[in-house]
């Protein structure tokens, strides 16, 4: 239970943000930066912190778009987006990691989970700029794409 200095300073702080967000227009999108940086590993706020500090808080954005460089031409480490429509139980996440690896030489896979029940089901995977889809929702796309086509009497017979 927080002490009654430290829901003062938990007050101050919540409220300062809010009427800011609020004369900025930016009330949800702050929320959820302030909940991504709630997250954040200490590494990464170790970092932050340290460019703060430093003066250097212009820097960050570029910061970001290096580091994604480097993670992305990593050798040793492959990074790939999975997104399925539920979450991945363990004997999924192990399969997929192993068929990843053997798509990437034998590098070690990372993955990188999220969840979209709008690709309704399926699997879509994401490293080092490519992109796999084989969700329901764009195989259902194509589909419409397909049948939005009028049927050709020479292609495929009579109807």
């Amino acid at each position: 239970m927080a002490s009654r200095a430290e829901d003062r300073l938990l007050e101050t702080y919540a409220r300062t943000l809010l009427e800011a967000s609020k004369s900025e227009g930016r009330l949800f999108e702050n929320l959820r930066d302030l909940e991504v940086i709630a997250n954040a590993s200490p590494e990464v706020m170790a970092t932050v912190e340290t460019i703060d500090r430093r003066g250097d808080s212009a820097l960050i954005k570029k910061v970001c778009e290096r580091f994604r460089e480097l993670v992305e031409t990593d050798d040793d480490v492959v990074g790939v987006e999975v997104t399925t429509a539920v979450p991945l139980d363990d004997h999924l996440r192990s399969v997929i990691t192993k068929k990843c690896e053997n798509d990437f030489g034998g590098r070690e896979v990372f993955l990188i989970e999220h969840v979209d029940p709008q690709i309704i089901g399926g699997i879509v995977l994401e490293a080092r700029g490519k992109r796999r889809d084989v969700s329901v929702r764009t195989q259902l796309a194509a589909a419409r794409d397909v049948l939005a086509q009028p049927l050709d009497e020479h292609e495929g017979g009579a109807a």
